[in-house]
């Protein structure tokens, strides 16, 4: 078995590594302050990862992207997965793929040059699965109207636009919104909130088929899924770091937080948990490179991957327990800001759904 890293993988994962510590670090607290970046600021990011040749590296060839295998793209994710702010390789949500007609020029190709952001409102407040929704879309007389509460990432900018899914007569559906309509109203009071009050939406703006939103975007959904697992150890590694840099500084009682054994059998765990869901992530990305890629295995990336980062989350914490060297030190609402623990779980339960099935559909084995 041969687990080394091509040379051209490993110079863009480098590239990359500079520009997270040097650019994109350093706004961390800035951001987790105010809420989210500056459109100049974001503006810059986006500049400097286009001059490395980074944008769209990863997105599918046919949609005019870089098509990179892979393992090299887990890499690429694992390092943006180091930082707390929401980072993009020119990437956009997979429903967004199916854009037919005057939506591509509209909203799709404008995303993937990275002149508009698509920002999900997926999920709605204490309500994470698809039966549970509320939000509602009803036709009438050549509009779909919409009324419900959905939960954003974040204030969307001023070239933003939203992918609104709501509870059509035939099922789930997907529409695509500008901000800014009448009866739309986002607020924020410790998540963002998006108020739809007989929001009106023409038909050309319902992405794919009504009553089918849950299975746009399958056909790239499986890829994604193995580079969202990449980011989860990207997240946990830079947990790790941080908790290991406090448990070297901090003294509580008398002493250093490293000389207690507790302290020690945590960080222990942590580093061994990243490591095996590291190269399960690997495994799922080579295969999927050499298509020899099972849904199984992608659901084994989603379940371990979103598992370890619970369980890193959670010791992470406990080592930054009691008082800590700065205030500003909230790991949970780190973590949240980039994987929304509610959603996570509804995940890992999805995962778990289809690991079983595929245990028991398979044919038996002497």
């Amino acid at each position: 078995m041969d687990f080394e890293f091509s040379s051209d993988a490993l110079m863009l994962r480098d590239m990359l590594r500079r520009f997270i510590e040097e650019e994109a670090r350093p706004l961390e607290m800035k951001y987790f302050s105010a809420g989210a970046l500056e459109d100049q600021e974001r503006a810059r990011l986006h500049t400097v990862i286009e001059q490395m040749g980074l944008w769209g590296i990863t997105v599918p060839e046919k949609f005019g992207g870089g098509g990179l295998d892979m393992v090299t793209a887990c890499m690429l994710e694992e390092e943006l997965g180091k930082t707390f702010l929401p980072m993009e390789l020119g990437d956009v949500p997979p429903l967004m793929y199916a854009c037919q007609g005057g939506q591509i020029e509209r909203f799709l190709n404008p995303a993937l040059a990275g002149k508009r952001r698509a920002l999900l409102a997926v999920r709605e407040p204490n309500a994470i699965r698809p039966e549970e929704w509320v939000t509602t879309a009803t036709f009438q007389d050549g509009m779909y109207i919409l009324n419900g509460k959905k939960l954003i990432s974040s204030n969307p900018g001023q070239d933003d636009f939203l992918v609104v899914l709501a509870k059509a007569p035939e099922g789930v559906s997907a529409f695509l919104l500008e901000c800014g309509l009448d009866g739309m109203q986002v607020s924020t009071n410790g998540c963002v909130t998006l108020k739809l009050d007989h929001c009106a939406a023409e038909e050309g703006l319902l992405l794919g088929d009504c009553g089918r939103a849950l299975t746009l975007g399958v056909e790239v959904a499986p890829a994604a899924c193995i580079r969202l697992g990449a980011r989860h150890v990207g997240l946990a590694v830079r947990l790790l770091e941080m908790s290991t840099e406090y448990a070297k500084s901090w003294s509580a009682l008398g002493a250093l937080l490293k000389e207690r054994p507790a302290v020690q059998r945590m960080l222990a765990d942590v580093k061994v948990r990243i490591e095996s869901t590291r190269w399960l992530v690997y495994h799922a990305a080579w295969m999927m490179d050499n298509h020899a890629g099972a849904r199984s295995l992608t659901a084994e990336v989603r379940l371990a991957s979103g598992e370890m980062l619970a369980r890193v989350t959670n010791l992470s914490t406990m080592i930054f327990g009691g008082p800590g060297p700065s205030q500003e030190v909230d790991l949970h609402r780190y973590v949240q800001s980039a994987v929304p623990m509610e959603s996570l779980e509804f995940g890992l339960d999805c995962a778990r759904h289809v690991i079983a099935a595929d245990l028991f559909n398979s044919p038996d084995k002497d």
